[in-house]
């Protein structure tokens, strides 16, 4: 359960704030000084994020996170699982319900949706410290596996930059393993986006 819990707080911070703010800047730092570079799965990241340089990752973080007028890759649950591709729909009030059930609440200071992909990493990541994998396999199963496949699809093909792009393939694997290795399968659900 540390792994998952490392791994998912790692990749939640990546998804959730941009490469190039402070905390990201320091989750590389801490990842280069502690890892061998060639053992690491993050290696080929930690390199791309420095060939990319801060002026792309931010506009590309801007793209994909933040939008304009159009968002390629919306990273908010809802937006792909009801009906009028909205995000607060109710999915979201479902997943709210779900981290209320469990004790958790989300305040990021900023009046956002809970189920952003960044978000819900960090979620399994305090479900992971509480080893509470049952809780893990739900949140996996009924509010992340059945959109997450596709965004991460939409966000390696319209990233502009090899970070995001490795970011989102990175993601795809972890996902795959855990749901391997937690035995999970996710409810069938109609992904609308």
């Amino acid at each position: 359960m540390e792994h998952i819990s490392t791994i998912a707080r790692i990749l939640g911070s990546l998804f959730y704030y941009p490469l190039t703010h402070e905390t990201n800047r320091q989750v590389c730092q801490m990842i280069a000084d502690n890892d061998e570079q060639e053992a690491s799965p993050f290696a080929e990241l930690l390199q791309a994020v420095e060939a990319d340089g801060a002026e792309d990752l931010a506009m590309d973080f801007q793209q994909l996170f933040e939008g304009c007028e159009v968002m390629p890759a919306p990273p908010w649950g809802s937006v792909y699982l009801d009906r009028e591709q909205v995000i607060f729909g109710e999915t979201t009030v479902d997943y709210r319900r779900f981290l209320a059930d469990k004790a958790m609440s989300l305040d990021t200071g900023m009046r956002e949706p809970e189920d952003q992909f960044g978000l819900m990493l960090m979620a399994i990541s305090k479900l992971a410290e509480a080893n509470d994998n049952e809780a893990i396999k739900a949140l996996l199963s009924v509010h992340l596996l059945p959109w997450a496949p596709r965004y991460l699809e939409l966000m390696q093909k319209n990233a502009n930059t090899q970070s995001y792009q490795l970011l989102g393939a990175m993601a795809q694997q972890w996902l795959a393993f855990i749901t391997e290795e937690l035995a999970v399968s996710a409810v069938e659900k109609k992904v609308y986006f």
